[in-house]
């Protein structure tokens, strides 16, 4: 019997299990040391839920502001926010660069800051009325674009009259979130602290239902203020768009009348220089307003509003009062834009006359090269034969000088000299023969 053969089955089992422990280590150190997480995945996880809707009860009030704060003031706001909470009895952040929010027992703080702006929501918990919050607001660095009260109340109450918020003022509802509550606002700024009121009545919404409508109705006074930040520089510039436009116009027309195209071309450089300043003075406003009216439109959608008998909704409201204004400013972005492609045609078509005015006068030096080349062929030509001429000179001379130094008899000498002379006209042929042979190959290059 072998060795391998004695061993038992126990020993064999436990071998067996041993060598497949030291397979499974030797792979999984083969192939490293598994899955890592990307280094941007919590904060693209987190992002989604950075800026969450809160649960509201009636009867609450709410006060929301929007504000521009510079670099300087910023420390002073993150130093008023802080205090704030800690007077509320809440725990501050660690720091307010990004949204934050927060609620004690009477008091609820949602602060978010903005490229441009922050915005700042306060809601006091135990009351609809917000009197308690206006010295918290007004407090408050940096300078307000606007700001909004919004009194959250219980169907319970009974149907409110407007009239005793609003006065004589035009006033808009509706019903919103699919019947579940009711709004009411005239967009006006009044009172002393110069806030837009909003009156919302609870008919069945639930807890985040009315979170969300709230921050709903915040976001929409706050982005259709930001939105018309654009508009006193969509009414600065359409002067001077139309101005340009009367240039350009003008240039064009020259260019029509063959006048002269480096002048024009001169003026259209500094009309481009001008369009291209003032694009990069706006565009970045334009788009931004642009992106605010999106924002703006989407709010309202979301209301998913009904009419309410009598009353304007909030969305006809924006649509009358607001279209305009972003029509202006698309209009003036617009016109910038297309100002900006008439010069570059124009510009090409200048440059297209400047080329073809290029070439007309490379056509005429061409011409004139080849004429210049065709008069030297000719005067080449007639210079031809006093070439030969001189040639037979200068060869019948040489022979004859030869013959005479060479031959000692006369009589012989001067028979030999007139058959040369008579050989004249071959020795004149076989010369033009061998010019015109050399000169062929240059001829036909030149022309």
């Amino acid at each position: 019997m072998t060795r391998k053969q004695s061993a038992s089955p126990f020993l064999q089992l436990v071998i067996i299990s041993v060598r497949g422990v030291e397979c499974y280590f030797s792979i999984h150190s083969s192939l490293g040391t598994g899955m890592r997480n990307h280094v941007l995945r919590n904060e693209i996880s987190q992002e989604v839920h950075a800026r969450p809707f809160q649960k509201l009860y009636p009867e609450i009030g709410v006060v929301h502001i929007a504000a521009t704060c510079s670099k300087e003031e910023q420390g002073e706001l993150h130093k008023y926010l802080a205090q704030l909470t800690r007077n509320e009895g809440i725990v501050p952040p660690e720091d307010f660069t990004r949204f934050f929010h927060a609620a004690g027992e009477r008091t609820a703080i949602r602060y978010e800051p903005h490229n441009e702006f922050y915005t700042l929501t306060l809601y006091q918990l135990d009351s609809r009325s917000t009197q308690r919050l206006t010295p918290y607001w007004k407090k408050l660095p940096g300078d307000m674009l606007c700001g909004v009260e919004i009194l959250f109340e219980d169907q319970q109450a009974g149907i409110p009259n407007p009239k005793e918020y609003f006065g004589d003022r035009q006033i808009s509802g509706s019903e919103v979130m699919g019947g579940a509550g009711r709004v009411w606002t005239d967009f006006f700024p009044a009172g002393e602290d110069n806030l837009v009121t909003i009156l919302v009545q609870n008919v069945s919404l639930k807890s985040f239902q009315a979170g969300r409508l709230i921050q709903r109705l915040c976001e929409i006074e706050t982005y259709r203020h930001t939105a018309l930040l654009a508009l006193p520089d969509a009414q600065k510039v359409m002067p001077l768009i139309t101005q340009m436009d009367q240039q350009l116009a003008d240039v064009t027309h020259s260019i029509a009348s063959n006048s002269n195209s480096q002048e024009l071309l001169q003026e259209l450089m500094q009309l481009a220089a001008k369009v291209e300043e003032l694009s990069a003075d706006t565009a970045n406003r334009f788009s931004a307003s642009e992106a605010y009216f999106s924002v703006v439109d989407s709010r309202i959608t979301e209301l998913r509003e009904d009419r309410i008998e009598g009353l304007q909704t909030l969305s006809q409201f924006v649509e009358r009062r607001l279209y305009p204004a972003r029509k202006t400013c698309q209009s003036a972005n617009a016109r910038i834009d297309r100002l900006s492609i008439r010069i570059a045609r124009a510009t090409e078509l200048i440059r297209s006359q400047v080329d073809l005015s290029i070439e007309q006068q490379n056509q005429q030096l061409l011409t004139r090269l080849n004429d210049r080349s065709r008069r030297q062929l000719r005067l080449q030509a007639k210079l031809e034969s006093f070439t030969i001429i001189v040639v037979t000179y200068y060869a019948f001379d040489l022979v004859e000088r030869s013959i005479r130094n060479t031959v000692p008899a006369e009589e012989l000498r001067d028979d030999i000299l007139l058959w040369v002379s008579f050989s004249v006209p071959l020795i004149a042929g076989v010369l033009w023969w061998y010019v015109r042979r050399l000169l062929k190959h240059y001829g036909e290059d030149d022309l």
